[in-house]
């Protein structure tokens, strides 16, 4: 069946298409079609800029009066202070003079003070002779010490110590020099018996020194220690030597398994005679 309206519309198509839409069509379905963009509002950076400063003159101002009244309320305590009288000296003077000698208002004179005064001195004279007495026997317990640790033979380094504590501690007395003497010429380490022999001579006078080298150097074998000796031989400016330290030298000497340098230091002393 044929559609009469569809076919009248070919036919006159020409004719519908001269019509155009007016200018207001499509302002009026926009709305519709495209939904609307909310512009945002931008606030001026000068105004938040204004509120800041103004804030940080209020907080400004506030601190300063704050300060000015603290400073207003500390000063009031300093302006009420009075100045105070102070009493003269020589009441004071007069006060203690009277103490001492005993004067009272009734004219009588007392020694009360002048005994305090003296029991005071003599008890300070005997806590110092009890110092001195203790100070001592400390340094007796010391030395003792001392010539027990010698006996160490378990400890090479517990000897020397003891060696150097008792150099270090003064002149020695019989019992520390014996106990020194025995070390010197009988101590398995060299080194021991060297700092015991330096730690005798050091209190000696220089004749007595002298000898006493001769007399360590006859009783040592070691070459190390034997050269030690020779040298301090070859330095005394009296080199008066006795037998027994030459015959030791020649021995150093003639003996075929004496080290080179040794038997030469030995040549050297027995020259210088």
């Amino acid at each position: 069946m044929r559609d009469n309206l569809k076919d009248f519309v070919n036919a006159n198509r020409e004719a519908f298409d001269q019509r155009e839409p007016s200018a207001d069509l499509w302002n009026k379905i926009r709305p519709q079609v495209v939904p609307p963009v909310q512009e945002r509002k931008i606030k001026p950076l000068w105004k938040w800029a204004s509120i800041a400063a103004a804030a940080l003159l209020v907080g400004t101002a506030t601190f300063i009066a704050f300060n000015q009244q603290r400073e207003i309320e500390v000063e009031k305590p300093v302006a009420a202070v009075h100045p105070i009288t102070v009493p003269e000296k020589e009441d004071n003077a007069k006060a203690v003079d009277a103490e001492v000698m005993g004067i009272h208002t009734g004219g009588q004179e007392t020694l009360a003070p002048v005994k305090a005064i003296a029991g005071i001195e003599s008890k300070g004279k005997q806590l110092a002779k009890a110092s001195v007495s203790e100070t001592a026997h400390r340094e007796m317990e010391e030395k003792m010490d001392y010539v027990q640790m010698l006996q160490d033979s378990s400890s090479a380094s517990t000897r020397l110590s003891a060696v150097l504590a008792m150099k270090d501690g003064g002149k020695l007395d019989r019992n520390s020099v014996g106990a020194l003497e025995k070390t010197a010429v009988s101590d398995q380490s060299s080194n021991v018996r060297m700092a015991a022999i330096e730690t005798i001579l050091s209190g000696l006078s220089p004749e007595e020194r002298q000898q006493k080298v001769q007399d360590f150097f006859v009783e040592q074998n070691d070459p190390t220690l034997q050269m030690e000796l020779m040298q301090m031989m070859a330095q005394q400016e009296d080199p008066t030597m006795k037998a027994t330290t030459k015959e030791k030298l020649n021995e150093i000497v003639e003996d075929p398994f004496t080290l080179k340098f040794v038997k030469e230091q030995a040549y050297a002393v027995l020259l210088n005679q």
